[in-house]
């Protein structure tokens, strides 16, 4: 972590409320900012690019799931998997964050100690940033579903020692959120999400699910 950090917000994202924004400083080094620059230019260039290839054909949520279980085996998990229910709160809270923020309040922010090297200091913080995301977690569960009514589900494609990969979805949202380790899960993934693809109208529109698919495609 820099030591020009100077505060911290926890925002709704893709992530829920365990997403981090960082507030510090302009950098003031000339290399650095150029080299920056560059790598902005070239992810908007390769995001331009990638623009092209995006056509209309997508599938339901449903054929979805059926596309995963049969091509690669998807199991779908329940509460028993390792933090599963702090994941599917945790989508629920972004997805309040994102569609109605009042039902949930404020959006709070963490200043770091001001001596980084500082264990305890940074502990004393971790645990602060800790009870937040649990706060937030609640204040989410807390919604009911007449006000905020959504279907989790998550599927998960082990392929052992080459890695796992997790897909989390809500079926009344056209948004899916896929996290992976191992190399071989990438292919995978941006299989995954091209399956799902987009309509004509995510692409006229610019939707959520035209830029998640667009940002998948251009980080690789």
């Amino acid at each position: 972590m820099s030591k020009k950090v100077n505060a911290v917000t926890i925002i709704g994202g893709e992530d829920g409320p365990t997403s981090i924004f960082t507030i510090g400083h302009k950098e003031t080094n000339i290399l650095k900012r150029f080299q920056i620059w560059l790598r902005r230019k070239q992810y908007q260039r390769k995001r331009n690019k990638v623009r092209k290839t995006i056509t209309a054909d997508g599938h339901t949520m449903e054929e979805l799931i059926a596309y995963m279980q049969q091509r690669y085996g998807a199991v779908e998990a329940d509460g028993t998997y390792p933090y599963y229910e702090e994941r599917k709160q945790g989508m629920k809270y972004s997805l309040i964050q994102r569609e109605k923020p009042e039902l949930l309040g404020e959006v709070k922010r963490f200043y770091p100690p001001k001596d980084l090297t500082d264990k305890e200091a940074l502990i004393k913080w971790q645990k602060e940033l800790d009870a937040w995301t649990k706060e937030c977690h609640d204040r989410a569960g807390a919604v009911p579903y007449e006000a905020f009514p959504t279907e989790y589900h998550m599927f998960v494609i082990d392929r052992g020692e080459e890695g796992r990969l997790e897909i989390e979805l809500d079926m009344f949202r056209p948004v899916i959120s896929v996290s992976y380790a191992g190399r071989a899960m990438e292919a995978i993934s941006e299989d995954i999400h091209r399956y799902y693809g987009v309509t004509q109208q995510d692409i006229d529109e610019e939707s959520d699910r035209y830029k998640s698919l667009l940002t998948v495609l251009s980080t690789r």
